[in-house]
This record gives structure tokens, sequence and C-alpha cells, in this order.
């Protein structure tokens, strides 16, 4: 090799090792149904243990152990109240909005699934889970 192919070769290793110590957090939506969202930012969640579920808050995607992240979204008439909720996984950035849909009398909620930001990592071998 020449000596500007290794000055370039190690000018695009710098650049890879830039790109993966930046993280990447996905973009929560602005807006659902015309109805704009005020997001606070983005806590801890919950840790849930379950003996019969086994590990809720690992990730999916890439294993990491958790806890993931949750950040709630605040909409409304009048005074804004909490009407979404996401989740990300602090390793691999994988994100999911959802809206919340409240029954008639607001005792039940069901999640409806408004936003999806795929892992940014390579996805992790089965391990039989």
């Amino acid at each position: 090799m020449t000596e500007t192919e290794d000055v370039l070769r190690q000018r695009i290793a710098d650049l890879e090792a830039q790109l993966a110590a930046t993280p990447f957090i996905p973009a929560l939506p602005t807006e659902h149904d015309g109805e704009p969202i005020t997001w606070r930012d983005w806590e801890e969640a919950p840790i849930i243990l379950c003996a019969w579920a086994g590990d809720l808050n690992a990730c999916q995607a890439c294993d990491h152990p958790g806890p993931s992240l949750l950040a709630f979204g605040l909409a409304g008439p009048g005074k804004p109240r909490i009407r979404f909720n996401a989740h990300r996984c602090p390793g691999c950035q994988e994100m999911r909005a959802y809206q919340r849909v409240y029954d008639k009398y607001r005792v039940g909620t069901e999640l409806k699934e408004i936003a999806y930001s795929a892992p940014r990592t390579i996805a992790r071998p089965e391990s039989g889970r």
C-alpha cells in the first residue's frame, strides 16, 4: 500500500470510531392524527420482577439486561394529559411509541403503536427464549 492509502484507511477507521461513539437516539413523533405531542425527558423505566413471566426488563432485540428507558407524551385540549408513552433500549436504541387508548370510563387502557425505530445493532443470536 502507498502512504496515501494508509492515511485514507486510518481516516476511515477514525471516522468509524467516531460514529460508533456517537449515540443515536431516535426521534419521537411530534404529532399524531394532527394533535401535537410534548414529550417529557427519557427516564429509567421501573424494574419489573415476575417469577412466572421471566425477565421482562431485557431487550428482545439485543439482550441488554435493562432497565429500558421510558418517556411520556402530553397532548389534548385544555390542560395536556399523558396520552402517549415510548420505550427505548439503551443498548441498541430500538424504540416504540404508543398512544394510550382508554375505554369510555377511563378505567382500562390499550396501547396502540404509533411509531417504531429499529435496533442500531446486529440482532442477538437466538438464546432459546
